[in-house]
């Protein structure tokens, strides 16, 4: 009887050792990440941009290939830092890739029309720096068009749903998007850039769409804000406020 008792004493820790190596790894993980998250998003605010995209990537290495609804969270967050480094390219890259994501129509309504937003934003600014640079016409107005579709379909969903406020300020950036469409260089060039916009310029952005373009190929649009139609009645007619960006 005493050998048992012995090696009972012996295999109490082996649950504590299985808990640490399994279970207990998936939450340490989970504690990193939510610490990296917080830190991240304080410095957000702050608008240290860098500093801030580099500590969600550090969120979602320690996550791996869980969470995956954490993970897009995370992802949208790197775009959005990205975005206000003035790494145009980079941020499309990585919205596209959310955007073809499986599980991101399955995410909620809120986080979808912040992607969306966000997207529009972004190929809005980089049009409006591209016709500055000097870009082909076809460049710059596939940036400004899928500017346009981003924002008309936040209008046309968030009017539906009620949201009265959010259509307005949505209605609003779609004008300006088909405004930068309509206007002159000469008549764009005595606009002020917004300081969202300024971070793309002086990278080559046109130069880097050009050859993102051909490497995409002919057809392959980006995935968000494609296949919409034509403009609402009256667009054009506003100038774009920039936001949080977020």
């Amino acid at each position: 009887m005493r050998k048992y008792f012995i090696l009972l004493w012996l295999l109490l820790p082996l649950p504590v050792v299985v808990l640490h190596f399994g279970r207990g790894q998936q939450w340490l993980a989970r504690d990193m990440a939510h610490a990296f998250i917080v830190e991240a998003q304080t410095l957000e605010h702050q608008e240290n941009w860098p500093e801030a995209d580099r500590l969600y990537r550090e969120a979602g290495k320690c996550l791996g290939s869980g969470e995956p609804d954490v993970k897009l969270r995370l992802d949208l967050a790197e775009v959005r830092t990205r975005y206000r480094q003035g790494d145009a390219v980079a941020a499309m890259d990585q919205m596209d890739k959310l955007a073809n994501d499986a599980a991101f129509s399955a995410m909620p309504p809120d986080y979808r029309r912040e992607a969306r937003e966000l997207a529009g934003r972004i190929h809005y600014y980089a049009g409006w720096v591209m016709r500055l640079e000097g870009a082909r016409r076809e460049l710059w107005m596939e940036e400004a068009e899928l500017a346009r579709q981003n924002f008309r379909l936040l209008t046309e969903q968030s009017a539906s749903e009620g949201a009265k406020d959010y259509a307005v300020k949505q209605q609003t950036n779609l004008e300006s998007s088909v405004q930068l469409e309509r206007m002159s260089l000469f008549e764009l060039m005595g606009k002020a850039l917004p300081e969202e916009g300024r971070k793309m310029g002086g990278q080559g952005l046109s130069e880097q769409m050009g050859k993102r373009r051909g490497e995409r190929g002919k057809g392959n649009q980006p995935g968000i804000g494609e296949g919409e139609g034509d403009p609402a009645p009256g667009a054009g007619t506003q100038r774009f406020q920039p936001g949080s960006g977020s």
